[in-house]
């Protein structure tokens, strides 16, 4: 049992449903109903019946919900007396951070951040990889999110993952279980700029046919409806994008195996900065965003 599965207990009472649960904890619906399955699990009663009328609470999960609250209102209490013990009982972070972020991850690290340190401001700077390697350089942002950690003062692992090709269905690779990497320049290419230069910089010792950049888009929703158009593919890090609206395309991995990492990094000694990079770095993991 851990504060977590508490959280998403008392949430899914408060919401009265597991949809609206998993937006006030920053989970999927999945997730929650998991985290639910596991207390119960562990705990070896049942906590909540699930039926038409929504959901209720059985008389142990009474009892149980009673001590998650309290239990939930005493943590705050320690983690708002040790903030201010620290100093981070007030302060701002800048953070820059890539547009095409997954959405759930964005609002994750910032969700559980704000609620264990709501006096601390968040900024949100969104912009390409480049931009945000100046703002680090000229102090626009705190805490940037970086391929390359190695020459910042500060750094921590904040998200990996599998860089994969979007196909259409009907392509004529769609139905393999790889896609060879030498073979993406044979196809006309669509999406942003920054991920071309960023695959570009993956694979540079390769030695590789690179492809050509038929349609420049930024916009995920976009890219995606015109891969399932047929007017090309597409590449992108899993962890980027959110699980849905795929109907019609196909992921395939590259062959070799491309993996993508991201980091946090800052140059600054601030505890507000390294608070929030060590916060995100835990949720990332916990949340399956981090191998």
């Amino acid at each position: 049992m851990n504060l977590s599965q508490l959280e998403v207990l008392v949430a899914i009472v408060d919401t009265g449903s597991l949809t609206d649960a998993a937006d006030v904890v920053g989970l999927t619906q999945s997730a929650v109903s998991y985290s639910l399955s596991r207390l119960e699990a562990e705990l070896g009663v049942t906590l909540l019946e699930r039926g038409r009328q929504g959901v209720r609470v059985t008389a142990i999960g009474e009892d149980v919900l009673q001590h998650a609250r309290t239990i939930l209102t005493q943590t705050e209490i320690i983690r708002q007396k040790t903030n201010r013990e620290r100093g981070l009982s007030v302060g701002k972070i800048r953070f820059g951070v890539v547009p095409n972020i997954a959405g759930r991850l964005l609002t994750g690290i910032l969700r559980d951040f704000q609620h264990k340190f709501p006096e601390i401001e968040i900024v949100l700077y969104e912009g390409t990889p480049h931009e945000i390697l100046e703002w680090l350089e000229t102090d626009l942002v705190d805490v940037g999110a970086v391929l390359n950690p190695t020459a910042y003062t500060h750094t921590v692992a904040f998200a990996s993952g599998v860089v994969k090709v979007i196909l259409p269905k009907t392509h004529e690779r769609a139905s393999h279980d790889s896609f060879p990497m030498d073979a993406l320049a044979d196809y006309p290419l669509i999406g942003p700029k920054s991920q071309y230069r960023m695959f570009h910089s993956l694979v540079r010792e390769w030695n590789l046919p690179l492809p050509q950049l038929r349609y420049e888009v930024s916009a995920f929703p976009t890219i995606l409806t015109m891969v399932r158009e047929g007017l090309g593919i597409s590449m992108m890090p899993d962890m980027l994008y959110d699980a849905d609206s795929f109907d019609g395309i196909v992921k395939l991995p590259f062959e070799p195996l491309l993996q993508l990492n991201i980091y946090l990094v800052t140059y600054a000694d601030s505890p507000v900065a390294l608070a929030f990079m060590k916060n995100s770095h835990q949720w990332s993991k916990e949340h399956g965003f981090l191998e």
